[in-house]
């Protein structure tokens, strides 16, 4: 018997992840726009230590994601999946929804402000391509300029995504295709030099 997905949270996971979303949002108040200008006269230390500092907790989001991916694709170190081009559409699927509506919501109010707001954080009116680029996760591979910050993110964890599940296929078809091939790393006292 299978236990629920929320029966198996890991708390300790779920607090990192929590903890390093705030400092990502501090970070971001304190770096993108006008209000990080208000804020860093009152607080220069502050604003300071959270742009050289709080990306840092994007690495969190790497690893922590990178653990997870391992986790679910080959929990005892083989993959457990057959379809490796119907997993990365379901994880295309699956971040697409919320990833499009953030981008909608920017496009949106940029248009809105732009007319009187003049300000470096006020991105351009999207093209054509550059709409469709984010729409594939692709902006950063074709260099278009981001309609909003932090969306890079989306699209690196769709790739890195795909690329753990290409080299765990390629692991698998190495495998079935030289069975006697095994590589295995054993650890034991007498075989490590100090």
């Amino acid at each position: 018997m299978s236990l629920p997905d929320r029966d198996r949270r890991l708390p300790g996971i779920d607090t990192l992840k929590g903890l390093a979303c705030l400092l990502i949002v501090w970070h971001h108040l304190a770096f993108y726009g006008p209000m990080s200008d208000v804020v860093h006269r009152h607080a220069p230390w502050l604003t300071s230590w959270l742009y050289d500092y709080g990306r840092m907790a994007v690495q969190v989001f790497l690893v922590v994601g990178g653990f997870l991916a391992a986790a679910s694709l080959a929990p005892l170190g083989v993959a457990r999946f057959s379809q490796p081009g119907r997993l990365i559409v379901q994880r295309y699927r699956r971040l697409l929804p919320p990833y499009l509506v953030a981008i909608a919501m920017s496009v949106l109010v940029a248009a809105w402000v732009r007319p009187w707001f003049d300000h470096a954080s006020v991105p351009a009116a999207p093209t054509l391509l550059q709409a469709a680029a984010h729409a594939l996760l692709l902006q950063d591979l074709f260099g278009y300029e981001s309609l909003s910050a932090g969306v890079w993110y989306v699209a690196i964890d769709l790739q890195l995504f795909a690329l753990a599940v290409l080299v765990l296929t390629g692991a698998q078809r190495a495998q079935r295709r030289w069975p006697t091939l095994s590589v295995q790393l054993v650890l034991q006292p007498e075989n490590i030099e100090t």
